[in-house]
């Protein structure tokens, strides 16, 4: 059984892995024309030709679930993600993600820009999207290491919203949108807000560095696949 995921990835780095994708599409091709002639698929009839091609299929799956043959991405990916789960320590044991949190946003309180020294907002990254399909097991750690890992760092963050919402001005402008009594309330909220200063919006950046998504695990497979 597999799980899906979709991440947003930079184009060159999905344009580097179809290309790992297509060399391990075309070795199993030339593969599997050696297993065929090497059991005489083709001059076989019968029972003897369907029992030389179960052989051929179950070699192939074979070969396939030892990472021998990998002519999907699926394939390529899996052994990447599990080695980047480890590689962060991510591979233990994580509790059940709450009902009704997965599928939500892997970054509901944003990012900071210094992620990888460049910024997530830039239009000429991770624009392009890339499916990819992971065993179940390997995809529910993945879901439960990103949650516990973030969660954290999440509240502080939830905290931190609560405290200084977006900041003054961008509440003083949405009030200011608003004619009735409760536009009035909100632009008095607005300006007794209290302003988050240099360190609190520091520690909201070390907050958001804290933060590891799926995708963020996944785009590092990625890297490492097709580096």
């Amino acid at each position: 059984m597999l799980m899906p995921f979709v991440v947003a990835v930079e184009p060159n780095a999905l344009k580097r892995l179809n290309k790992v994708v297509a060399r391990g599409l075309k070795a199993e091709a030339t593969w599997l024309e050696k297993a065929r002639k090497r059991e005489g698929v083709s001059t076989l009839r019968g029972k003897a030709g369907q029992a030389a091609r179960a052989r051929v299929r179950a070699e192939f799956a074979e070969l396939r679930a030892r990472g021998k043959l990998t002519g999907t991405r699926d394939l390529v990916l899996a052994p990447e993600v599990r080695a980047e789960l480890k590689r962060r320590g991510l591979d233990g044991e994580f509790e059940p993600v709450p009902a009704g949190v997965a599928g939500s946003p892997g970054r509901p309180v944003g990012t900071s820009p210094r992620r990888a020294g460049r910024s997530w907002t830039d239009p000429t990254m991770l624009s392009a999207r890339m499916a990819v399909r992971l065993p179940a097991d390997l995809g529910e750690q993945l879901v439960r290491a990103a949650y516990w890992t973030s969660r954290p760092a999440v509240d502080a963050l939830l905290e931190w919203q609560d405290r200084y919402g977006d900041g003054i001005q961008v509440a003083f402008i949405q009030a200011m949108r608003d004619s009735s009594a409760a536009g009035a309330l909100g632009i008095l909220c607005a300006l007794l807000k209290p302003s988050p200063n240099a360190d609190d919006i520091l520690e909201r950046a070390q907050l958001q560095d804290r933060i590891v998504t799926t995708g963020d695990i996944i785009r590092s497979a990625t890297e490492r696949a097709a580096p």
